[in-house]
């Protein structure tokens, strides 16, 4: 079985038919959509992060990178891929639609892993900047919150094709909870402070680029919060969550039927 199949084996009937289904195997278990590379820790993660299987309303699976973190994703140095690609393999093994992970910085190998996989590869939510500067106005930019800026570089952007005129960048360095909880590993996260520091975050940024269109949240573990970013600027806010959704979306058997008469 190849890493797309996912037990099923479906033979067409004919026009408006729907397909007859026969179950394969080959497997253990059936039925995942994504499979999340996650780093070797304990971070607390609540529902909106993507190492929360109840964020999201089907069926995914995990794999921990060993030794892996985000340290490891400052710099590029494919050397360093060798526990990654074992990790998404395993998940490929699985029968996942789509391999993607916990960590917005996996934007520097989004184009190395992609081509080493049988699947689409969800690297980070940066893969969405040249999409949202082609549908925004020229004269806006689109604001990017990240863990800190000391390890999200130009190189990060750019490996995904990001216009850097048209990228802004704050970091939530200065908010001691979510150094403390989320870069320095800590057992507990206090929801509420992590909540102020992106909106103290977003304030900053704001004030320095009033141009913005748009907010895109590097850190998957800021998703827990966009809600409370939406309703502070009334502007439309972009993640990685986001991303794995519209794919899933990709894969969904949506049929179509008229809900209204037709005169």
């Amino acid at each position: 079985m190849t890493g797309m199949d996912d037990g099923w084996a479906t033979v067409p009937q004919g026009p408006g038919a729907g397909p007859a289904t026969e179950y394969a195997g080959g497997r253990p278990f059936y039925g995942f959509v994504v499979g999340i590379l996650v780093f070797d820790s304990t971070t607390p993660r609540p529902p909106g992060d993507p190492a929360h299987a109840q964020t999201f309303d089907f069926p995914v699976t995990y794999e921990v990178v060993p030794g892996f973190s985000a340290n490891d994703l400052r710099h590029y140095d494919p050397s360093r891929l060798r526990p990654v690609l074992e990790a998404a393999r395993r998940l490929e093994e699985r029968g996942v639609h789509f391999v993607s992970t916990d960590c917005g910085l996996f934007s520097l190998y989004q184009k190395e892993i992609a081509a080493a996989l049988h699947v689409p590869f969800l690297g980070s939510a940066l893969t969405l900047l040249p999409l949202l500067q082609l549908l925004l106005p020229a004269s806006l930019k689109v604001a990017v919150i990240t863990g800190h800026t000391a390890y999200l570089t130009d190189n990060h952007l750019t490996a995904v094709g990001a216009d850097l005129e048209r990228t802004a960048v704050v970091g939530m360095e200065n908010c001691r909870e979510f150094v403390r909880a989320v870069i320095n590993r800590g057992p507990n996260l206090d929801p509420d402070a992590v909540r102020w520091g992106m909106l103290s975050a977003a304030a900053e940024l704001r004030d320095r680029e009033p141009r913005i269109g748009a907010w895109l949240l590097e850190c998957p573990n800021l998703v827990s919060f966009r809600a409370d970013l939406v309703t502070a600027y009334s502007l439309p806010v972009f993640d990685l969550i986001a991303l794995i959704e519209m794919s899933a979306g990709g894969l969904e058997l949506r049929r179509f039927a008229p809900r209204y008469p037709t005169k």
